[in-house]
């Protein structure tokens, strides 16, 4: 378990260095605010592999040149998805969806090889991550061959060739959270992703100017 563990914080950081590096974010023509479409029934397995004909009837956002940001809705869950759509140009990893009912709390939900949530304060130190905590919410970990993982620790290889090589297929992230996580008809919504930007380490934002501990610059989502 505690290797386990040094493996999630050794992935993290690596992936905040290279954020420092290359980092890169693309806004769409897309105006604030949207309405979130009502699906038509396809359920959403959130395995991150976005499967043919499940976003078929969703919302779709342009978040980079090979990446896209979908959304929609069905029977009180809305399905939030960040999708590769090219991995040559974008090739999505662990990432966090910030959302927020208006002049309410900044929730933050974390996703990488475990989900967490945290609730932020407008200042101040962020409170420590709840590691596993997924109430009225899911999405696809980043998940691993570790056998492999650990055969390559061993070889000497580098640790972004180990995440590249032993990472599991993925085409990016889907989320699923209950309506009734958040009270009223309208979300605040802020996407930040790490990815892989034409093969360098790099990050996503979406709104490009969103703040992070205010809803400021925050694309507004509406559900009828």
């Amino acid at each position: 378990m505690h290797r386990r563990f040094m493996r999630i914080a050794i992935v993290q950081v690596l992936i905040g260095v290279g954020i420092v590096v290359a980092g890169q974010s693309l806004d769409s023509k897309v105006t604030s605010p949207v309405t979130v479409p009502e699906g038509n029934g396809v359920p959403v397995i959130t395995d991150g592999i976005f499967t043919p004909g499940e976003w078929d009837d969703a919302l779709k956002i342009p978040l980079h040149e090979g990446a896209e940001l979908c959304l929609k809705q069905y029977r009180g869950v809305v399905f939030i998805g960040a999708r590769s759509l090219d991995k040559a140009s974008v090739e999505i990893g662990p990432s966090e969806l910030f959302l927020a009912a208006p002049g309410g709390q900044i929730h933050k939900f974390h996703v990488s090889a475990q989900l967490a949530e945290v609730v932020l304060p407008p200042s101040g130190p962020e409170p420590a991550s709840r590691f596993g905590l997924t109430t009225d919410w899911y999405a696809n970990e980043f998940r691993r061959d570790v056998a492999q993982a650990e055969r390559m620790e061993k070889e000497g290889k580098n640790p972004i060739e180990i995440i590249r090589a032993t990472s599991y297929p993925s085409d990016g992230i889907e989320f699923a959270i209950r309506r009734s996580k958040l009270p009223g008809d309208r979300w605040l919504m802020r996407l930040w992703v790490t990815a892989f930007v034409a093969s360098k380490p790099g990050s996503l934002t979406y709104p490009t100017a969103a703040a992070e501990r205010t809803t400021e610059g925050w694309l507004e989502l509406r559900f009828k």
